[in-house]
């Protein structure tokens, strides 16, 4: 995984604030693999939701689950066996107040897109992982 790459990327997400089906965590994430490995996960459902609600069914008409981490990994494969074994650059699940989330491992700290722009969550947050070499796109 390239550092540099890595950090451009969170960089320009920085201050992008949540907009759901623009800058929300799936797109953030999927973004990530489209540029690590060229391929979209969720190209298809691009623009087509605006809202909680919609983004689930959505999700459950894609990956045949309404629940983050067993739909993230119809799309990116099975999840690393010890999820805090998550390396820069991995995609991870974690808990958050509203909820589970989709983030980076950025090193010390989990980056996600939060209300304003990304946030940084604590590497004990993780509940799955996936590391992008893996992924079978």
């Amino acid at each position: 995984m390239n550092p540099r790459l890595l950090d451009r990327y969170l960089r320009f997400w920085r201050h992008r604030p949540f907009v759901w089906g623009e800058a929300d965590c799936v797109r953030f994430a999927a973004g990530w693999v489209a540029l690590v490995t060229g391929r979209d996960p969720v190209a298809a459902t691009v623009g087509r939701y605006a809202g909680c609600r919609a983004a689930r069914r959505l999700m459950v008409a894609t990956t045949g689950s309404a629940e983050l981490v067993t739909a993230t990994r119809v799309l990116l494969g099975p999840p690393l066996e010890v999820p805090l074994s998550a390396r820069c650059g991995d995609v991870v699940a974690i808990n958050t107040p509203a909820g589970p989330a989709l983030g980076l491992c950025a090193g010390a700290a989990v980056a996600a897109p939060g209300p304003s722009g990304l946030v940084a969550r604590p590497l004990t947050s993780i509940i799955a992982a996936w590391r992008i070499a893996r992924c079978p796109l």
